[in-house]
Parts: C-alpha cells; sequence; structure tokens
C-alpha cells in the first residue's frame, strides 16, 4: 500500500499544485515568519509558525513553479537560496518594528528605567516603553495590510539581486529610522539635562539632586507624550513603505 506522504502527494499533483515549488515558496516566506515581531515571535508555538509560513507559501508559489522546474541543482540547496531571497523582504518588514523598539528603549534610559519584562511577542531584553511601541507598531502594521504586502514583495522579489547586498541596504534604512525616532527624545534630554544643572546651581549650596532625579523622568515622560503622535505618524509611514 502506498504511504500517507505518497497519497497526499498524488493529491496534489492532481490538483495541479507543484510540491517541490510549494516548498521553495515556503523556504522563502519562512525568514518573514520567523523574524518580523507582527507574526507573533515566541508567542506562537513552531507549528503554528510553519502553518503560517505555508499559508505564505500557497499565495507565491505559483511564481516559483518556473525555478523549480527548470532548476537542475538539488531541491535543499534551491531551498537554501530562496531562504537568502527571502530574507531582505523579512528584514524590510521587521526593520520599522525594531526602531519602535528601541525609540522606547532610548526613552526608557533616559527616564533611568532598568526594567527588562519579558514579552513573548517582542524580540529581546526590551524595555517598558520599548514594548509598547513594538506592539503600536505591529497594531499598525497588521491594521495596513502589512502581511499582503510582505507576501507580495515575496512573490515578485527579483532572483537576480543579491541578498547580502539588499538586507545591509535595509539595515541601513533601520538605523537611519531608529535615530530619526530617538532624536527629538535626545534632543530633549539634553535640554532637561541643562535646566536641571542651572536649577542646582542657582539653589546651591542647597542639595537638590534627590529632587531632581525623579524632575528628570517625568519631563522625559512629558517630552514623549508630547511627539506620540508625531511618533505614531512616523512609524505608520515607515511601516506602510516597507518592505
Amino acid at each position: 500500500m502506498p504511504s500517507i506522504v505518497e497519497v497526499v502527494a498524488e493529491g496534489f499533483e492532481r490538483s495541479g499544485v507543484d510540491l517541490s515549488a510549494l516548498g521553495l515558496a515556503w523556504a522563502r516566506a519562512m525568514p518573514a515568519i520567523t523574524i518580523v515581531p507582527a507574526f507573533g515571535l515566541r508567542a506562537l508555538p513552531a507549528p503554528a509558525r510553519i502553518v503560517m509560513g505555508l499559508a505564505f507559501a500557497a499565495s507565491i508559489f505559483p511564481a516559483l513553479a518556473p525555478v523549480a522546474a527548470t532548476s537542475s541543482q538539488p531541491w535543499a540547496f534551491m531551498a537554501l537560496v530562496e531562504v537568502a531571497r527571502g530574507l531582505p523582504v523579512a528584514i524590510a518588514a521587521a526593520i520599522p518594528l525594531w526602531a519602535a523598539t528601541m525609540a522606547g528603549g532610548v526613552a526608557d534610559a533616559l527616564r533611568g528605567s532598568r526594567e527588562t519584562p519579558s514579552v513573548p511577542a517582542v524580540e529581546g531584553s526590551a524595555t517598558p516603553l520599548g514594548i509598547l511601541l513594538s506592539l503600536l507598531a505591529s497594531a499598525i502594521f497588521l491594521g495596513t495590510g502589512g502581511p499582503a504586502r510582505v507576501v507580495d514583495a515575496l512573490a515578485r522579489h527579483p532572483t537576480g539581486a543579491h541578498p547580502l547586498t539588499a538586507a545591509a541596504d535595509d539595515l541601513v534604512s533601520g538605523i537611519t529610522l531608529a535615530v530619526a525616532l530617538g532624536g527629538p527624545l535626545l534632543a530633549a534630554a539634553v535640554v532637561i539635562e541643562i535646566a536641571a544643572a542651572l536649577i542646582a546651581r542657582a539653589a546651591s549650596p542647597a542639595q537638590v539632586h534627590a529632587l531632581l532625579a525623579p524632575l528628570r523622568a517625568l519631563g522625559t515622560l512629558a517630552v514623549m507624550a508630547v511627539v506620540l503622535e508625531r511618533l505614531a505618524a512616523a512609524l505608520a509611514t515607515a511601516t506602510a513603505a516597507a518592505p
């Protein structure tokens, strides 16, 4: 009797589904499923992420059918190539979300917070404001059709582009975005520090440093509240443009 795998393969072939192309499409989609925070990260179990990757692959595998049909390379090698080709798309989609986390981390560092709560949907040791901004960026990503843009980018990704060059360009763009998001907070921190130094000098010889420490934190949070709308607008623009 044929095995269950053979039966499933025959059923796919009768339906016109090329399993080789589907596997290559799954390999191309998995980097995005793995590193984009909006897709759950550790909040989703591995089987759920595999199924999500198959859903993405089912949408893009017709674009890879010619590659699977004409290439003479071993399938495992072609799968590794497709993982490399999907990596720049994944990085481009994840960069605005990472930048939001870093901007929140800058704000927490300026207000003196050392808390690093663990949240499965945010990678690394993110700070409280970093987690909030990362979740905000993920909501913007999902609400503005981010998964559809990722699938479209994976389907039309040019096979001639060098993956390392594309990934490097995406990382440079991410650094630029992170600096743009954190710049107003850093500028406000300089102003707050100068004001605190002037107050301490005017109050000398009285020791007001213990009083000024919480005021610095309050000042940073006040600036964060003022720029939050502009920060969200910048995140929305960057998220809508990626990948």
